[in-house]
């Protein structure tokens, strides 16, 4: 019996502290944080908003091949990923940590 009360004891303590332990590392609000990729998207979209000029470039790589998107008319995060429109109406959905850059400066035609 003494050993019962024991282990009752311990797991009463174990799932107390663990309790405690995911209360304290909770957001506010209880709104789980976002992630990396979650923040990079955002923070692309955002750089998208910024930009005045057109057109828009997006350069892409992925598997050591560089594409550069042009004409782009709108950049949205959702989730961990981007999601981008151009001016032909093709809808692009991509990782953000593919995206090298978004820039209204031309890019330079190789010879």
């Amino acid at each position: 019996m003494k050993t019962l009360t024991t282990l009752l004891l311990l797991a009463t303590l174990a799932t107390g502290f663990g309790q405690s332990v995911d209360a304290a590392l909770a957001r506010p609000g209880g709104a789980p944080a976002p992630t990396e990729v979650e923040e990079l998207a955002r923070s692309y979209a955002a750089a998208f908003a910024s930009l005045t000029r057109t057109p828009v470039y997006l350069i892409h790589s992925r598997d050591d091949t560089s594409t550069v998107l042009s004409g782009i008319k709108s950049v949205r995060a959702v989730g961990g990923v981007l999601v981008v429109q151009d001016d032909k109406g093709l809808t692009y959905v991509m990782n953000p940590r593919d995206v090298v850059m978004i820039t209204d400066a031309a890019t330079k035609k190789e010879p």
